[in-house]
């Protein structure tokens, strides 16, 4: 049997969603629903959903506060492996599967049984007819998505990809994948680059990975990404740059990971001045981010709030 894992903060109604195709799925599984301390009536919406909808059992797990994501699925995933599971599935809670994609995850793995870490083709909610991500590569200090914004019909010929990178979005393991404490992310980002480092640590291990072609599930991208708030945004390319050079700097030997601080100058600074108007401004946040990539090892939630609401952050 299989535990899928969502973890739902604020965010009831994607959560239902989510869960009605899930009901509609097939296959052997059971789903764990962990709400990340959300401020809002949530529980009160989600529980008696997860107690009507029959063909799959739900536990809701009410954690006492927002982990974030890495957090909220470790323990999600530290409560599932009670029920002894064979096998794990993440997925966002603003996702929508087809009924037939754990069935195909499972037959891959069974044939092909030297990949240990899979994840469906992820087309977008609102254009079916477009691939999101279907895993992607690790390149020097980064990765790089497969086929986002392709047709799916044009890929989907394609039985299987090897891929290098998996997206947390939807990623389908063994339990012998979980770290000695049971975790399967690092906590040292409170929300966002958890699958990269995760990505990194894979290849360490040489555990194979794959994209099922034809499992698949679509993501509400554009409702859980769309802000116009330049402060914000400012901080969101700020904290994902500064945890990519995190992990750099855990992975990589220390002459690569100076080469790639040069490279992620090249790459970053011309965000920065699009979004910020002022080349001084960008140049003082890249200063900023070259230093803290030294002395920091990690993002958590005051300094993720910091960076997604305080306008006098970067003065």
């Amino acid at each position: 049997m299989t535990a899928v894992i969502l973890i739902n903060w604020n965010g009831a109604a994607d959560t239902i969603d989510c869960l009605e195709s899930l009901d509609r799925a097939e296959g052997e599984f059971f789903v764990v629903v962990a709400d990340n301390g959300s401020t809002d009536n949530s529980v009160e919406v989600l529980a008696p959903l997860c107690e009507n909808l029959k063909n799959h059992p739900i536990h809701l797990l009410k954690l006492d506060k927002n982990y974030g994501f890495a957090g909220g699925n470790n323990r999600a995933v530290k409560f599932a492996m009670k029920y002894n599971p064979e096998s794990i599935m993440l997925l966002n809670n603003d996702t929508v599967v087809d009924s037939q994609f754990l069935l195909r995850l499972l037959d891959f793995s069974q044939k092909n049984v030297e990949y240990r870490v899979l994840s469906p083709c992820i087309n977008y909610y609102y254009d079916k007819s477009l691939v999101w991500s279907c895993g992607g590569r690790l390149i020097f200090g980064s990765r790089k998505s497969y086929y986002r914004d392709v047709k799916y019909s044009d890929i989907c010929n394609n039985a299987f990809l090897n891929i290098s990178f998996v997206s947390g979005c939807a990623l389908f393991c063994f339990p012998e994948i979980l770290q000695n404490d049971g975790s399967l992310f690092t906590e040292r980002f409170f929300f966002g680059e958890e699958d990269y480092e995760f990505s990194l640590r894979m290849r360490e291990k040489k555990v194979k990975m794959a994209c099922v072609t034809d499992s698949v599930i679509y993501h509400k991208v554009a409702s859980s990404q769309k802000n116009t708030n330049d402060t914000y945004n400012i901080g969101r390319y700020y904290m994902y740059y500064l945890g990519r050079l995190i992990s750099a700097r855990l992975h990589y030997h220390n002459l690569q990971f100076q080469l790639i601080r040069v490279l992620t100058v090249l790459s970053s600074v011309s965000y920065f001045y699009r979004l910020s108007g002022s080349l001084k401004k960008a140049i003082s946040i890249e200063k900023r981010l070259m230093k803290d990539s030294l002395v920091k090892d990690s993002i958590g939630y005051e300094e993720f709030q910091s960076l997604m609401i305080d306008k006098n952050y970067f003065e």
